[in-house]
């Protein structure tokens, strides 16, 4: 089975990447190994003990030969195997999502051929829940943890025929970082399904001997942007003279035509040499002035290529996308690009029919980022869920505001902190070239961290991570724990589920004064009980009326909690709109949520993005109308 080829038509065009795993960061050609894989379950363990890695033992899984104790299934990639397009192959076998977490171990194999003229190439995995194993023709490339983030490994050569294996290891521990994936033995509350093995693209990107290894932007709003690329070398041609070259053309806009200038703005720094036993490195510190503005009515994109050469030969180009656009919190306002912003948000927890965590059709994410920006919405907060690219992608064409918000894990820890940060840090690596993210999200209403309740200590360490990410990651707004139990936090953002609207309107009262700290222990009962869902907004000690005031979880309507649930949706959502747009001191919201999502029917849309208003727009305006 060959890869699937892809190849960028245009540099200088921001548009037709969208084929591309991660359409912002391209190298062109690359080779797609999505599609049919075989699958062994390996409950007991014996995989590692009978070498299943082996390439002798995949070849005979393909060849049809019967292997003892092993019937392989064939499932996709990229679908979870909970998803009901895997599912259809594995519940028959007693895979059921339940039967999944039980067997806890898998073995993925994929047979290819070497594409034609494919030397030393990245292999890379977008992303795979929880833990992976790579070998690749009985060699092992190495080992990832963590179910959201990219991970490579570099190829010096690849074989006519290869085998690929990759062990997937996934479980119910509540220390692993799994955002709504349930850790009990089955979905309760808001906890869904798991997402298991790989759901991100995988694929193959051809490199020379001396390649562009990582990746990184550094964006500081009103300062030059910096480029980071490390450099990886290997064989004798690391000895010579590598120049790097960074282009940056003219900016795009999607829907209005505009021809491309040629004559390339660039910014160049040479190399001169590369150390053949190590990684060097290069930086690229652009003025901001090259820029255009990218902001959500016009969405101005850059195509950008860095080149790493010698000679008249060329080791390494890729095709990158950027905007740049400043964000800062100030004086109780939010400023994008120095202009007041309100953000209207739908929270959105990127679920998608038959594919689970993955859509079927990767045009649904366009769809998705159209459909919520015609429905009224400028922007939405991405719940305990790392997305796709392809969404970011379409967030930053269409001008689509987004958080980004960290998945939670559920056992208070020293070690799971630093396993939070260290998946922070890979999923900044990968989208800092994405305007449309604006706002980091680090936890979620205490969950997995409810030692803040009870120790300074505790409290401290979530300090200390903000301040880590206020300073390596400029650019962006960071929340500390969203919702409510702020300890030091850019917004100042709000969850409740109050079941009466008269409530509602008192607590909105409170916080326009400047409230910001109330009783701890009534009201957590409350929410454990199922009754209500409102909290101090800061943990005692940490009150901050400075910070800008955001309503970002709300509504809900269906989920059966409200009081005046008996009212039509349409006047619960304009009532509710009506309340928040009564209070200047409010600078944004974000209502609970765009679809129905398994046991929680409280979308504006059903999962098949159908709208249970066809009005919703001239709602959401009338609403919102001050």
């Amino acid at each position: 089975m060959e890869p699937i080829r892809c190849t960028l038509k245009s540099a200088l065009k921001s548009e037709g990447r969208d084929v591309f795993p991660r359409p912002e960061f391209i190298r062109s050609p690359s080779f797609i190994l999505n599609g049919e894989w075989l699958l062994c379950p390996d409950r007991s363990g014996m995989g590692m003990l009978k070498q299943w890695f082996d390439r002798e033992f995949a070849v005979r899984l393909f060849g049809g030969t019967a292997v003892e104790g092993v019937t392989p299934v064939k499932v996709r990639v990229p679908f979870s195997l909970e998803s009901e397009i895997n599912q259809e192959a594995l519940a028959p076998r007693g895979l059921t999502p339940a039967g999944i977490m039980k067997t806890g171990r898998f073995w993925y194999f994929r047979h290819f051929k070497r594409p034609q003229g494919l030397g030393t190439g990245l292999l890379k995995f977008g992303a795979v829940d929880y833990r992976a194993s790579v070998w690749l023709n009985g060699e092992l490339l190495g080992s990832h943890e963590g179910g959201y983030t990219p991970f490579s490994f570099p190829v010096e050569r690849f074989q006519e025929d290869n085998i690929l294996a990759v062990m997937v290891e996934d479980s119910l521990s509540m220390s692993q970082v799994r955002g709504k994936q349930t850790f009990l033995k089955k979905p309760f509350m808001v906890w869904y399904p798991g997402c298991t093995g790989i759901w991100q693209d995988v694929w193959i990107e051809p490199v020379g001997a001396v390649h562009i290894e990582s990746f990184w932007c550094r964006r500081d709003g009103n300062r030059n942007v910096i480029f980071f690329a490390g450099i990886r070398g290997t064989g004798s041609a690391v000895h010579g003279s590598v120049r790097a070259i960074c282009r940056v053309y003219q900016a795009q806009v999607y829907g209005k035509d505009r021809t491309p200038d040629k004559k390339a703005r660039y910014e160049q720094l040479e190399i001169s040499a590369l150390d053949p036993m190590g990684a060097g490195h290069v930086e690229f510190e652009i003025p901001e002035k090259v820029f255009e503005k990218w902001s959500v009515e016009y969405p101005a994109l850059h195509p950008v290529e860095i080149i790493l050469t010698t000679g008249t030969s060329e080791y390494d180009r890729i095709y990158l996308l950027f905007g740049a656009r400043s964000i800062e919190a100030a004086g109780g306002e939010i400023f994008l690009n120095k202009k007041k912003l309100y953000q209207t948000l739908l929270l959105n927890q990127g679920y998608y029919p038959r594919g689970h965590y993955t859509p079927v059709n990767r045009a649904e994410f366009r769809a998705d980022v159209q459909l919520m920006k015609s429905a009224g919405f400028n922007g939405c907060r991405l719940h305990q869920k790392l997305e796709h690219p392809a969404f970011l992608y379409w967030a930053d064409m269409l001008g689509f505001l987004v958080w980004e918000e960290m998945p939670s894990y559920y056992w208070p820890s020293r070690k799971n902190l630093r396993s939070l940060e260290m998946q922070l840090r890979e999923a900044m690596q990968r989208d800092a070239l994405h305007p449309s993210v604006i706002t980091l999200v680090l936890y979620n209403e205490s969950w997995g961290i409810y030692n803040i309740f009870g120790s300074r200590a505790a409290r401290d360490e979530i300090v200390e991570l903000y301040s880590r990410c206020r300073e390596q990651y400029p650019g962006y707004l960071i929340i500390d724990n969203s919702g409510f139990h702020h300890m030091k936090t850019d917004v100042m953002d709000i969850h409740h589920y109050i079941p009466r609207m008269d409530e509602t309107g008192r607590f909105y009262e409170l916080l326009a004064k400047g409230v910001r700290v109330a009783s701890l222990w009534p009201n957590f009962l409350k929410m454990l009980m199922g009754k209500e869902n409102i909290q101090t907004p800061c943990l005692k000690g940490c009150a901050d009326a400075e910070s800008p005031l955001v309503i970002s979880e709300f509504g809900g309507y269906g989920f059966g909690m409200y009081a005046h649930e008996e009212l039509p949706l349409e006047e619960f959502l304009k009532k509710h709109l009506q309340l928040i747009a009564a209070h200047h001191e409010i600078k944004g919201l974000c209502y609970t949520q765009f679809t129905d999502t398994f046991q929680e029917k409280n979308g504006l849309f059903t999962i098949e993005r159908k709208p249970k208003l066809p009005n919703l727009r001239e709602v959401i305006s009338r609403g919102m109308r001050r």
